[in-house]
């Protein structure tokens, strides 16, 4: 009995893994959440602009900034364009990490499909339902679904055994159960490409789930009966098609970032370095026509905003990208890596 309750205290989740669902613990921070992760990218970098127009102003207004000085401007706004540059580069560089994945020969799309022809089919065996839906969202579903199904199965199946064993059984069903049903629910409406698929999938906790299956598998393996151990076994074999589905979904989900990112960093570059130049050819001609001193501080506002926009740009989706890519980093199997949000530092735990 106390080895036992030692061994389960031991596999609890560490904090550095949602437990099992992080989205239960950042409800008191949504804010958080919702900049890091579900914010839409483009009120992100909106908002982020409308601050740095309103810090310009506040600038301008103390005296840092002195939009009656042509040198001083055309300085700030070369400054910036030759900081905008290097986005070139980095546009080029992630189209060249998006078409790495799509160049191969025949041979190696074959052995793609082949692979993904013997993965849906084991999921058809696994689940019962064919064909499996071709839609992430839908697909997803009906793995949780039948996970859940077959998770209540087992409590049904060990209805008779000992008690430390119903306890062990309950106590994962009660946790993961509710959290399964949502996920459910939130993949019924959800299209993938939206971000309520992609929090499912890098929120779903299946390596501590496989830890526990093969914990009660190895602590009861005398206790088990034939059926309960049928039934641990389709439990372990759909969380690992659950895991090979998520790391999937989120390796093309990441391939629709870095695409977003080099789209929309070329159409907000563009215009952005017209502009900038415009400002620096013409800006001291322009303080020749003495426009109302408003007007010469709002251009110049609106030139650093512009200036910055691509930085925005790049600061909001990097964001998100590399919190999806931390939170799932070393998310393999039994081995429970997760992290939470740059605010679940391991150093910040009680």
């Amino acid at each position: 009995m106390g080895e036992t309750s030692e061994t389960r205290d031991g596999d609890d989740p560490p904090e550095s893994q949602p437990d099992p669902g992080l989205g239960e613990r950042l409800n008191v921070e949504g804010l958080t959440r919702w900049i890091y992760l579900d914010g839409h990218r483009g009120l992100l970098s909106g908002g982020l602009l409308v601050v740095v127009f309103v810090v310009s102003l506040l600038l301008i207004r103390s005296g840092l900034i002195t939009p009656s000085e042509a040198g001083d401007v055309t300085e700030l706004a070369g400054a910036l364009i030759g900081g905008m540059l290097p986005f070139i580069t980095v546009v080029l560089a992630i189209n060249q990490l998006i078409l790495s994945e799509e160049f191969g020969t025949t041979g190696t799309f074959f052995e793609r499909l082949e692979e993904t022809r013997e993965y849906r089919r084991g999921i058809e065996n696994h689940t019962g339902v064919r064909p499996t839906p071709a839609e992430p969202s839908e697909f997803l579903q009906v793995l949780i679904a039948k996970k859940r199904q077959t998770a209540l199965g087992l409590r049904e199946v060990c209805a008779d055994a000992s008690p430390e064993l119903q306890d062990e059984i309950d106590d994962y069903v009660e946790t993961t159960e509710p959290r399964d049903e949502a996920a459910v629910k939130t993949l019924e409406d959800a299209t993938f490409g939206t971000f309520e698929v992609i929090g499912v999938i890098i929120d779903y906790d299946d390596p501590w789930q496989l830890q526990v299956i093969r914990r009660i598998q190895e602590n009861y393996v005398d206790e088990l009966s034939e059926a309960a151990d049928r039934q641990l076994d389709r439990l372990e074999e759909l969380l690992q098609d659950v895991h090979v589905a998520r790391q999937y979904f989120k390796t093309v989900h990441m391939q629709q970032e870095l695409a977003d990112l080099s789209k929309v960093l070329l159409y907000v570059g563009f215009p952005t370095l017209l502009g900038g130049g415009f400002v620096v050819l013409a800006y001291g001609n322009l303080l020749a026509l003495e426009f109302h001193p408003y007007v010469y501080a709002v251009v110049v506002s609106a030139t650093i905003t512009a200036l910055f926009s691509p930085f925005a740009v790049l600061i909001v989706y990097v964001l998100r990208i590399a919190t999806v890519a931390r939170r799932t980093a070393a998310d393999f199997g039994p081995f429970v890596l997760q992290r939470g949000l740059p605010d679940d530092e391991p150093g910040d735990a009680e």
